[in-house]
């Protein structure tokens, strides 16, 4: 089966290495043909950076271009929209909650626009945050705060990360609303996962699936490097879904969206 890690994160450290290498080892362990690559000033990796490291693995990685809006480093419009209509950037992520904005906020409109005229999606980081950043505040990042976004741009393709977990519930209920709003799966463990937390995992995806949104707008995440692959990929293969889904989720969901194929 072929699989689409569409949220990893690589960054750079205090010596001017980017960690693309481990990433391409991990992919190989996980059985991972493609991943979408996310940098961003937290992982101390350029939009350049990211564009740079993805040319040198052309058929595994697809680089997505984070957007700060109150960086003074921020990358300018002319050059995103140079990026998406070029082919040379895959989407845009931004990272609500970690930045106190709404995704529906007027201050990062102008990217939205962009995404939605060269329909690629826009992934936003929702639901808990990593303790080790401080000032991080949840508000902005609660997924019903999509729904918002969702109603005002219908074309805007909108993926809700995490699951947004822990109001999973919610993002479902989203999802399930709106026909432009998907979620990825990624960041839900980052432990080696034992029984229990299969369990716990597998009722997450039975919250997602009854409160009726569809398999189709589930993609694989695993949210490297803060979770292993191979662990994540054995974790989500632990759920009990058809074999036809797990190609959905694993891959065929993610490709059409991203437009690979």
């Amino acid at each position: 089966m072929k699989i689409i890690d569409c949220h990893t994160h690589i960054e750079k450290n205090a010596g001017g290495e980017i960690n693309t290498a481990e990433l391409i080892v991990g992919m190989g362990e996980a059985k991972i043909e493609k991943a979408f690559i996310y940098g961003g000033e937290m992982f101390n990796c350029s939009n350049e950076d990211l564009i740079k490291e993805a040319s040198r693995f052309k058929k595994e990685l697809f680089p997505v271009a984070s957007i700060s809006p109150f960086s003074a480093q921020k990358t300018s419009l002319k050059r995103i929209e140079i990026w998406l209509k070029d082919g040379i950037i895959y989407g845009l992520k931004f990272y609500t909650g970690y930045e106190h904005f709404y995704p529906a906020d007027k201050i990062i409109r102008p990217y939205l626009k962009l995404a939605e005229k060269y329909d690629r999606p826009v992934i936003f980081h929702s639901g808990d945050t990593w303790n080790k950043i401080t000032g991080a505040k949840l508000k902005y990042g609660h997924p019903l705060n999509f729904d918002d976004l969702a109603v005002d741009m219908p074309d805007l393709k909108i993926v809700i990360a995490h699951l947004g977990y822990p109001w999973v519930i919610d993002a479902a209920e989203v999802v399930y609303k709106n026909k432009n709003v998907f979620v990825d799966c990624s960041g839900l463990m980052y432990n080696i996962p034992d029984n229990d937390d299969r369990k716990s995992i597998t009722k997450l995806f039975n919250d997602y699936f009854q409160s009726g949104a569809s398999i189709e707008k589930l993609l694989f995440g695993t949210d490297w490097s803060l979770a292993n692959q191979k662990s994540y990929v054995k974790l989500i293969l632990s759920i009990p879904l058809s074999p036809k889904q797990k190609e959905q989720v694993f891959y065929n969901n993610a490709s059409k969206l991203f437009k690979l194929e």
